[in-house]
């Protein structure tokens, strides 16, 4: 299995493919119009065994300018360069564009590679390396070794493999959820899809089913092969070729293959952007500009925050508008290429895929320059200042481009740091928790202000004001709530700590009107409505006193919208009980008789007596439950 994968890069004609064939054997040139015109047009890749065991891909990319898009689709992928200078011609203008490039593209290691150093005598050597070393003083290259070599005579490639072999390997991030992205595209006669590219983060076995990014589609893996040879399983950092099936003919070049839910899809990126010292164009507010991701490229429109023009050497954040969507994480790197005339002007790092903020937020720089930081905790801060409502792990990781291992550990911390709350799975910032704190408290006020009578606000119609629709987050919320003391619960409702049910003046009046037109009413309980209407415009007022006499008791409330009162009522089931005593059945119209109701109003009695289990009727009668006498 690979450990290092190298892009070959350099200016065209420098030797590129020439010094891959002498090492490895194979000849990436595989196009017949890259054998008639004698350069390379699309990647090409070979397999360098190295000495003391492992292996390296090299990843031949095009040299020419026109070719600059595929170059950038193979060196996506790639842990460093092997940068080649040809002796005789020495730093060429494509030599210092790959180098720019391979730097944009987040590479941190590689090898200089002087070719054709058979054709050329010490002096020039000694002043071609000093070309090299100057052009590499401040970048990633910046004392990497440089290697005079000759694919013709074998100058210097036992060296050359050495020096590979000694390059330090970058992380392989097996935690991350899979993904390659498709830079060959192959169809077996009979067999079906094959996308090959390299695998970036993560694992894919046989059977695995990945999503189609940018979609829509899902294609499930049949076979796997790495260098040729067929494999079950591979991982982060290698070359692999996925045989494919299900919607596996609508993948196309530039696309890419990942776990399903594991990539951000968008239109809009905010993004750190930096210009090229040597760019020669600087970038103006709401600019077109070619952008290239990974192996895919499209057009976008370039906004700034707070700056009309972004000059050579400068570094600001800004937001790309994209034509198409994408499929990204945070934390992934792009390259920038002028409108017109098309040159590589520049590059940076993804960070909010789902900005939601507005131009002018104040605090918008500082949370970018936290999404920015190298520091896994300043990321996550970030990540979760933007959010006003709780969000799940796995969610929070990305964003912060951390496994989801590494959330919870960071967001832990937080948590220790008082910065951070969790809710169930999901978490939230202490700011955010805060803001709900107040909302919560402020919802309880004005629902108290407004129903002093009534004991409290349903949990549910509390939840909906504070979360996102269909949260299942309502229950966690509250606990926390309730813990940090903004709330109390009882029976499904929530309520102000030492909130108590109470009279004002107003209402004390409209209780005591009432008291007095139910006792008068007696049996012949009047409907609801029909009391309201006596109130004018104090209706509302009058529901909530009538509803809060009937949690007390007070009020009993009967079929077909009625209520009683309980003095008058009480005296009609002791008549109710003295009838049981002299016959153990009753009718309807004998109670209605000895009550003096109608039959409207002895109906609702002895319904409501059913229901409250006193009674049971039984055809035309109604007995006395057992035990109720």
């Amino acid at each position: 299995m690979s450990h290092l994968i190298l892009a070959v890069a350099g200016h065209v004609d420098h030797g590129k493919t020439a010094l891959v064939k002498a090492l490895t054997g194979t000849d990436t040139d595989t196009l017949a119009e890259e054998k008639r015109r004698g350069l390379t047009i699309e990647p090409g890749f070979a397999v360098l065994p190295l000495p003391g065991g492992g292996t390296a891909d090299l990843v031949d990319v095009p040299g020419h300018e026109k070719f600059i898009r595929n170059m950038l689709t193979g060196a996506a992928g790639a842990d460093g360069v092997l940068l080649t200078v040809d002796a005789g011609e020495g730093v060429m203008p494509q030599t210092r564009e790959h180098l720019a490039l391979c730097a944009l593209l987040g590479m941190e290691r590689g090898i200089v590679a002087v070719t054709k150093a058979d054709l050329a005598d010490e002096n020039r050597l000694t002043q071609v390396k000093a070309e090299c070393a100057t052009l590499t003083a401040g970048t990633f290259l910046e004392g990497a070794p440089i290697l005079p070599v000759s694919a013709k005579t074998g100058l210097g490639l036992e060296e050359l493999r050495a020096a590979i072999a000694a390059l330090p390997p970058r992380r392989r991030r097996t935690d991350l959820p899979f993904r390659l992205e498709v830079d060959r595209l192959f169809s077996p006669q009979g067999r079906g899809t094959v996308a090959a590219g390299t695998v970036s983060a993560g694992q894919v076995s046989t059977g695995d089913t990945l999503a189609l990014y940018p979609g829509p589609g899902t294609v499930r893996v049949r076979e796997l092969q790495c260098h040729g040879a067929g494999a079950e399983r591979l991982e982060a950092v290698s070359r692999a070729a996925l045989l494919l099936t299900g919607d596996a003919d609508a993948i196309r070049k530039g696309a890419t293959l990942a776990a399903p839910g594991s990539m951000v899809l968008t239109d809009r990126a905010d993004v750190e952007l930096t210009l090229l010292a040597d760019s020669p164009f600087s970038v103006k507010h709401g600019a077109r500009l070619h952008l290239h991701h990974g192996a895919a490229a499209q057009l976008c429109r370039c906004v700034f925050f707070d700056r009309a023009e972004l000059l050579p050497s400068q570094t600001c954040f800004a937001q790309l508008r994209l034509d198409a969507p994408m499929a990204a994480r945070a934390g992934d790197r792009f390259v920038v290429r002028f409108f017109s005339p098309v040159t590589t002007v520049g590059g940076g790092v993804l960070l909010d895929l789902s900005p939601r903020h507005r131009k002018k937020d104040p605090g918008l720089a500082e949370r970018l320059s936290g999404l920015a930081s190298p520091d896994p905790l300043r990321r996550m801060a970030a990540a979760l200042e933007g959010r006003a409502f709780p969000q799940p792990l796995e969610e929070l990781a990305m964003a912060a481009g951390l496994s989801q291992a590494e959330g919870l550990a960071v967001l832990s911390r937080l948590e220790q740091a008082g910065e951070a709350v969790p809710l169930g799975a999901f978490w939230l910032s202490a700011a955010a928790m805060e803001a709900l704190e107040h909302r919560a408290a402020a919802l309880l006020d004005n629902w108290h202000a407004a129903r002093p009578l009534e004991p409290g606000m349903a949990e549910q119609a509390l939840c909906t004001r504070l979360l996102p629709e269909d949260s299942p987050l309502s229950q966690s919320l509250l606990a926390v709530l309730e813990a940090r003391g903004v709330l109390r619960r009882r029976n499904g409702l929530v309520f102000h700590p030492g909130f108590r049910p109470r009279y004002t003046p107003e209402l004390a009046k409209i209780r005591d009107r009432l008291e007095v037109l139910y006792r008068r009413a007696g049996l012949e309980a009047p409907e609801d409505a029909a009391v309201e209407a006596t109130f004018g415009p104090d209706a509302p007022a009058c529901r909530q006193v009538m509803a809060a006499m009937t949690r007390q008791g007070i009020l009993i409330p009967l079929g077909a919208g009625c209520r009683i009162h309980r003095r008058p009522l009480s005296q009609a089931r002791v008549l109710l009980l003295e009838l049981f005593q002299a016959s153990p059945t009753l009718t309807l119209a004998r109670f209605r008789d000895r009550a003096g109701v109608s039959r409207k109003y002895a109906l609702l009695l002895l319904e409501h007596w059913d229901q409250e289990g006193l009674t049971r009727r039984e055809g035309n009668y109604r007995v006395l439950r057992d035990g109720n006498l």
